[in-house]
């Protein structure tokens, strides 16, 4: 079972730390940050687009922001995911907000839930949960 658990983090390790070039010493690693903050409306029409304001932490000078991921099925997770270029990075952290934009196209409540964190036993994420009512116009 140890040896399970190390081939897991070898495996883990060297895929995050991966080079991307044939230059030995550049990195490239895209990591989803934890969750820090999420505003915006609580109440959308339907297909209206609301914007969710989402805020992450990243390190200054050497990460950048890349897209939102999430998959399709409710409630909703969605992940920040920010690139890191080097293989140091001793910027100060920073927090980055960028805009999540939902829509839906028919009348209901739909979840979408961040992670930010972990439980204190490190076994499971927490997360910052938004329930968005989505209803007809009159």
């Amino acid at each position: 079972m140890k040896y399970l658990k190390f081939l897991a983090l070898f495996i883990g390790m060297t895929t995050l730390s991966g080079c991307l070039s044939d230059d030995e010493n550049y990195c490239s690693q895209t990591v989803q940050p934890y969750v820090t903050q999420v505003t915006g409306p609580d109440t959308a029409l339907t297909g209206e687009e609301i914007t969710l304001n989402v805020s992450f932490g990243m390190t200054e000078g050497c990460s950048t922001f890349v897209a939102f991921y999430n998959n399709n099925v409710y409630p909703r997770t969605v992940a920040p995911a920010v690139q890191y270029e080097g293989c140091t990075c001793s910027g100060d952290a920073i927090t980055g907000t960028e805009e999540y934009i939902f829509s839906e196209d028919e009348p209901g409540e739909y979840g979408l839930k961040f992670a930010n964190g972990v439980n204190e036993e490190g076994t499971a994420l927490t997360y910052i949960y938004k329930t968005i009512t989505v209803s007809d116009p009159d």
